[in-house]
């Protein structure tokens, strides 16, 4: 397979030294040979120690106490994290917002997201204010390490919707990659066992000789091939991690119920999950991702014009991808409303 594709060499190249992480589509990141002699490894390890030294160099962006906060358990909680008149004035825009929306179904969950951007801000004020806030945007370019805003979603979770329920990968404990990448929540509505709280487990983001061990075994058994692969086990480079296995690395999972105006800020190389949700019920958040090339030791000295360029490049790859995925079945796109209880 490698010689008939030969001509994907330089994609090849080009994921292995940025945040490429699959081991089904790509024959380097995924040679079994490599790999046992540890170049998933390697690749972990240092895009570890950039991540550590970038967030140096950036700490005089966020207090003492939440740098600590982060370094050490992975996430970042603040209740109350707007005043109340501009959160109930946020939630009420977003709960009414109408605009252009993408629907998937993981499990029995029905997922809408709206892909906030520039364009789309100056019609929510809200949500405008919200994205320019000191604090937040201060927050999200330290957690990042990269000094750039992230990407910005409206998320809205429908749990026991009446679908036709299909895989959830979201439920199992996972690492979304290989390195440090970040994810942030507020949440619009109170979260509990009945909605699904995030699971999240203290510490696992950080680099221990179990977890190394633990890394090592997962790349090989994700250069196995069909039956020779363990079943459950994923190829994708966004590994699963069994209760046993998570309870060895002496890490224990922990719920974040919260209520409303909550924000949630997650190292999500730690192991992590969605909840249970246990009634027919909805959780709506302000969804925030970050991600970039882990091997690169800089970060941008131009945050807003850098995160511009993001977004602008990222809307026209979901564009790209919407056709095969609705051909497919997988993502309905329309415009209109959230489904919300009325």
């Amino acid at each position: 397979m490698f010689f008939k594709k030969i001509y994907l060499l330089p994609k090849w190249l080009f994921e292995l030294l940025s945040w490429g992480k699959s081991f089904k589509n790509n024959p380097i990141i995924g040679s079994y040979l490599l790999n046992r002699c540890g170049l998933h490894i390697a690749r972990i390890v240092l895009a570890h120690g950039l991540f550590r030294f970038r967030l140096l160099l950036l700490s005089p962006l966020v207090p003492a106490e939440d740098r600590r906060q982060f370094i050490k358990y992975g996430f970042i909680l603040k209740q109350n994290f707007l005043p109340e008149a501009e959160f109930e004035e946020l939630a009420r825009e977003l709960q009414n917002f109408k605009g252009e929306i993408r629907e998937t179904v993981e499990g029995t969950t029905l997922t809408e997201r709206a892909f906030m951007t520039a364009d789309v801000r100056a019609e929510v004020p809200a949500m405008q204010a919200l994205v320019a806030r000191p604090e937040l945007d201060r927050l999200m370019r330290y957690c990042s390490s990269k000094n750039r805003p992230p990407l910005f979603y409206v998320e809205n979770l429908c749990n026991q919707a009446n679908v036709t329920p299909r895989a959830d990968p979201q439920r199992d404990m996972h690492a979304d990659t290989f390195h440090p990448c970040v994810k942030g929540w507020l949440y619009l509505d109170d979260v509990d066992d009945g909605n699904g709280p995030f699971v999240y487990a203290p510490g696992s983001h950080r680099l221990s000789w179990r977890r190394l061990k633990w890394e090592y075994s997962q790349s090989l058994e994700a250069c196995k091939r069909g039956t020779d692969r363990q079943p459950g086990r994923y190829w994708d480079g966004s590994f699963r991690v069994a209760g046993d296995e998570l309870a060895k690395m002496g890490f224990e999972p922990k719920k974040f119920k919260v209520p409303r105006n909550t924000l949630v800020v997650a190292n999500v190389y730690g192991f992590h999950r969605r909840g249970e949700a246990m009634t027919k019920s909805q959780r709506m958040t302000v969804w925030m991702q970050a991600r970039d090339n882990p091997f690169n030791p800089l970060f941008t000295f131009w945050p807003q014009a850098t995160a511009g360029l993001f977004e602008s490049v990222w809307s026209r790859v979901l564009t790209r991808l919407d056709s095969p995925r609705i051909a497919s079945g997988e993502q309905r796109k329309f415009y209109g409303c959230f489904t919300r209880n009325s």
